[in-house]
């Protein structure tokens, strides 16, 4: 943060903040950590995809996932939903199918390309896990993400 600016044009007093640098800094990382795995993704072949389709597919189970109970953990609409899996389907990464239960309902579940995919993706983020590891000790990056959990309660 600048230090050459400790008010505002209007005269407010700019406070610093290293709970503001924080925030920065872990948005500048969720950024590079996406392109890093778009980039050795689509080296695999997986060239169809788009980094907002890959997030959605991050958050899905890999058993039954259900519309409405994504929309509330995903806090988004079920049309926002079903229109991911439409375009998702599409690209031969999703199916529906009836529910085995309650016929009224659809059940979302990965395609074995789709699972291949999610696969690839996280054996990506278990070599990163390696190199954090190496540079933070053995502990230290289950350390900063338990410490980061605690700040979401």
């Amino acid at each position: 943060m600048s230090t050459e600016l400790p008010t505002s044009p209007h005269g407010f007093t700019l406070v610093e903040s290293e709970s503001l640098a924080l925030a920065r800094e872990l948005a500048a990382l969720e950024v590079r950590m996406k392109a890093w795995l778009m980039g050795r993704l689509r080296d695999e072949g997986f060239t169809t995809i788009s980094e907002a389709q890959l997030v959605f597919l991050g958050e899905l189970d890999c058993g039954v996932n259900h519309a409405a109970e994504l929309a509330r953990r995903l806090g988004i609409s079920r049309q926002a939903i079903h229109k991911s899996v439409r375009d998702l389907s599409s690209l031969g990464l999703l199916e529906t199918a009836s529910h085995p239960e309650l016929g009224n309902q659809r059940i979302i579940r990965f395609t074995l390309e789709g699972e291949r995919l999610i696969s690839r993706a996280r054996a990506h983020f278990a070599m990163l896990d390696k190199t954090l590891q190496s540079s933070m000790g053995a502990n230290g990056l289950a350390d900063l993400n338990a410490t980061l959990a605690k700040l979401l309660n």
